[in-house]
């Protein structure tokens, strides 16, 4: 019931921006290097957590206030996620021999940022800042666990069922970044990097609470077409 009334609002507020602002609609598509950040405190019993690298791609759109202000609300598919890595050596006839384990975990999740955006600059090209708050839900998770000695294979790879595991669903995070924008004939062309650190605790590992929040940044680049 809070989801519904949620976005009735934000339709509302979209509909009575477009009355009085300038629309451009486009595409973006981009790279994320995304991990978890685990509670504070506990780094000494809990993994070491490294970032992955994935993708996302939306449609964005932008109210324009004038020359250097708008809002810009996106629909986007993003993918996050976290890996872990261990190392040992194993000797074997007085040779070290390494044998390690990865294991990479990734969640889609269908994402709205609802970004203000500042801009400067002339009506060729234009810097530009943003922030805003990003409403996620996630759609799914997908874990693989590979392991190397003299070369690697997978050991296994499977769908995570998160309501089974309890993991939470839906995220709220915050998002702050800036870029470039360029007029070309047909439309502009964009490109910017973002940092998202997510406020909603996503899943808590039994015995040790610790509780996961997903951060990362990302590189886009994407085209809009004013109507």
């Amino acid at each position: 019931m809070k989801n519904t009334i949620f976005f009735a609002a934000l339709l509302t507020l979209l509909t009575s921006l477009s009355a009085s602002a300038q629309i451009n609609l486009g595409i973006r598509t981009g790279l994320n290097f995304n991990t978890i950040k685990a509670t504070e405190g506990l780094e000494a019993i809990t993994p070491d957590y490294k970032s992955i690298t994935a993708f996302n791609v939306g449609a964005v759109s932008e109210f324009e206030f004038g020359d250097y202000f708008a809002v810009q609300p996106e629909l986007s598919y993003t993918v996050k996620g976290f890996r872990l890595k261990e190392q040992m050596d194993v000797n074997i006839f007085d040779l070290p021999i390494p044998i390690g384990a990865e294991v990479i975990s990734k969640f889609g999740y269908l994402e709205m940022p609802l970004l203000l955006k500042g801009k400067i600059g002339n009506e060729v090209a234009k810097a530009y800042v943003i922030a805003g708050p990003a409403f996620g839900y996630a759609t799914g998770g997908h874990l693989t666990t590979r392991a190397k000695a003299f070369f690697e294979f997978d050991l296994f790879d499977t769908k995570i069922d998160l309501d089974q595991v309890g993991y939470e669903r839906w995220e709220v995070s915050g998002v702050v970044g800036a870029g470039a924008e360029f007029k070309i004939p047909s439309g502009k062309i964009f490109f910017d990097a973002r940092y998202q650190h997510g406020f909603t605790e996503l899943y808590d590992i039994p015995f040790v609470n610790e509780q996961w929040k997903n951060q990362g940044i990302s590189v886009n680049a994407g085209y809009m077409l004013s109507f």
